[in-house]
């Protein structure tokens, strides 16, 4: 990836993490980064095709970690922790979850980035499942679209009150119901 496309994509990573996909334009982002519009184009024809590159560097970036996580962390109950403990990050960055703030704009994305975005979270649950059944829960199908859940909403509710202890309830739900 060429030095200008990889910081095309950290600022408006950034960007979306903290005023949402429709809260930046390609100007922005020009005058961000230090270069002409022309050369976004260049590497992102259109706003689509940035948001479809942005969801599958953080998906990517999300499987290698829970990948990471799997093979250093020897206890499930850790390794969701560990999830939290990147949610809380993201209150105390003042940012959101990339995904998930796409898919609070989900009607005005393309469907190749809702289908991307699908799968993203459907691959975080089905880990989050994967974590679950090796702490013994049977229904961890359902106990992880609530910790998901739990995350996304917890998220938004410690951003609101810059208090992110609030995001910890996900999994302190999840293995009590």
């Amino acid at each position: 990836m060429t030095d200008t496309k990889t910081k095309l994509l950290d600022v408006a990573e950034r960007l979306t993490q903290t005023k949402g996909f429709n809260g930046f334009s390609y100007l922005d982002l020009a005058e961000e980064v230090g270069v002409k519009t022309s050369s976004i184009h260049y590497h992102f024809k259109t706003k689509a095709d940035l948001a479809l590159a942005l969801v599958d560097r953080v998906h990517g970036a999300h499987v290698a970690a829970f990948g990471q996580l799997d093979a250093q962390v020897p206890n499930a109950e850790n390794r969701l922790a560990a999830i939290v403990e990147v949610f809380e990050g993201y209150v105390n960055d003042d940012k959101f979850c990339l995904c998930g703030m796409l898919s609070a704009e989900f009607q005005s994305v393309s469907p190749a980035v809702r289908g991307r975005l699908r799968t993203y979270f459907q691959d975080m649950r089905s880990w989050v499942a994967k974590q679950l059944n090796e702490m013994g829960f049977t229904d961890s199908d359902n106990r992880s679209l609530s910790f998901v859940s739990s995350l996304e909403g917890s998220l938004l509710l410690a951003r609101l009150n810059g208090d992110a202890s609030l995001i910890g309830s996900a999994l302190e739900q999840v293995k009590q119901n």
